[in-house]
């Protein structure tokens, strides 16, 4: 056999490529992240499309907040923070959780991160061990399931669907539960659902949980502000730290994003009250091992937010309910898609199981969600989330983001209307 030269393996793509890995490798990319880019190059190259893709408000920064950063940057405070915060942002999310939430919370227990998904991986980082269990109630937000799988936990999904209001199904969560579950993620309102728990479906929920001492409760409250009752009478937000019974194992997850328009600041934090704030010292070692703090310059913006920012808030909720009631009345209008009302968040996720087996005008096969969601994009312009990665209850249903004007909001589901018609 003829001798290979030296450093023949070199040459040989395979032992050129650095290693991924395995986690990494088979996480999916995120839904709404691929079509945003989609839409964005669609956009670029002059085409004149409806964004219903990603979940970002579409008002500026209150005016009070911005001016709070500037003047944090003027004085100089830009400079290293304690890994979890100083002391006057911790203790302005604590007071905020208290007044608001009914949380028994001190600053001692927040710690300041790069976002709510931020929040929400150093949690499920700080407590899982391999193998264990977290139960999903889905159709839930996409990032959920690849956080859980990425630290080594197992994604217990419990679905629902359109035809029960997107309704918790408690019954089906008691069932789910195993010497394995360690957790719950819930979120309400939802993320992909736009619904708002209602308060007897929780307090169901709660009773349950109280009876199984071992399961965390990890609250996703990211939309909790923007809640309709302009759309459904009644409605309102409940946080289960709130709960004496839960309050010592919950982990309450928030965020700057939604409320107040701060999407591109990326504040979120975490508050663990509970076991003599043990799980937030852990978290926070972790944290100063990964990110350390978030900007130094942010938090008086923070501050002055949680502080004075509620008029703002409420200007930009109420706009967000005209835009839930117009979405509902414009989407009950398309006979082949199924829809319950929105109530909160800034999401519709319509039914398109009569639209599977059907044909685009331009002979594409609707086969799918992601199919309809790609071929509405080519053939009408308008850019949607399919509901693949939301659950697997969740693979006939598209995401609608109302985070933008009425009159995009009117001119998209119209097109939207005259696809769904034209499918044969």
């Amino acid at each position: 056999m003829r001798a290979r030269p030296p450093g023949w393996w070199w040459r040989c793509d395979i032992f050129r490529r650095m290693q991924i890995g395995n986690a990494v490798a088979r996480m999916k990319e995120s839904a709404t992240l691929a079509v945003s880019a989609k839409a964005a190059a669609l956009k670029a190259a002059g085409k004149p499309v409806i964004g219903f893709g990603v979940g970002e408000p579409d008002f500026d920064t209150p005016s009070p907040v911005r001016e709070a950063a500037k003047r944090a940057l003027d004085a100089n405070l830009t400079r290293y923070a304690p890994t979890p915060g100083d002391k006057a942002v911790r203790e302005a999310v604590a007071r905020k959780l208290q007044q608001e939430n009914g949380i028994a919370c001190k600053g001692e227990h927040v710690t300041l991160t790069v976002g709510a998904k931020h929040a929400i991986a150093l949690t499920l980082q700080t407590m899982l061990n391999a193998g264990d269990e977290v139960i999903l109630p889905t159709p839930a937000w996409v990032s959920y399931r690849p956080l859980i799988e990425l630290y080594g936990g197992t994604c217990v999904e419990v679905g629902s669907t359109v035809e029960r209001g997107f309704l918790l199904d408690v019954a089906a969560i008691e069932r789910a539960i195993t010497p394995r579950t360690r957790a719950i993620l819930l979120n309400s309102p939802s993320n992909p659902c736009g619904v708002v728990q209602p308060v007897e479906t929780l307090r169901a929920l709660f009773d349950l949980l109280a009876s199984n001492p071992p399961i965390t409760v990890i609250s996703d409250e990211i939309y909790e502000k923007l809640v309709y009752p302009e759309v459904r009478a009644g409605l309102g937000h409940v946080s289960p730290g709130a709960d004496p019974r839960l309050a010592e194992r919950t982990i309450t997850i928030n965020g700057m994003s939604k409320a107040f328009a701060m999407t591109g600041w990326r504040v979120g934090y975490v508050a663990a009250p509970g076991d003599g704030g043990r799980f937030i010292r852990e978290a926070i070692k972790l944290q100063g091992q990964l990110t350390n703090s978030i900007p130094t310059f942010i938090m008086p913006a923070v501050v002055e937010a949680l502080a004075n920012g509620a008029a703002s808030v409420e200007s930009m909720r109420k706009s967000f309910a005209a835009r839930a009631q117009c979405t509902r009345e414009l989407l009950s209008g398309i006979a082949r898609l199924r829809t319950c009302a929105p109530t909160g968040a800034f999401y519709a996720f319509p039914c398109i199981k009569a639209c599977v087996g059907l044909k685009s005008p331009a002979g594409r096969m609707i086969d799918s969600a992601q199919a309809f969601a790609e071929a509405l994009l080519e053939e009408s312009l308008v850019a949607l989330v399919p509901g693949e990665d939301f659950g697997d209850c969740a693979r006939t249903n598209i995401r609608i983001s109302f985070a933008c004007a009425e009159s995009a909001i009117r001119e998209g589901i119209g097109r939207l209307r005259l696809f769904t018609e034209s499918l044969r």
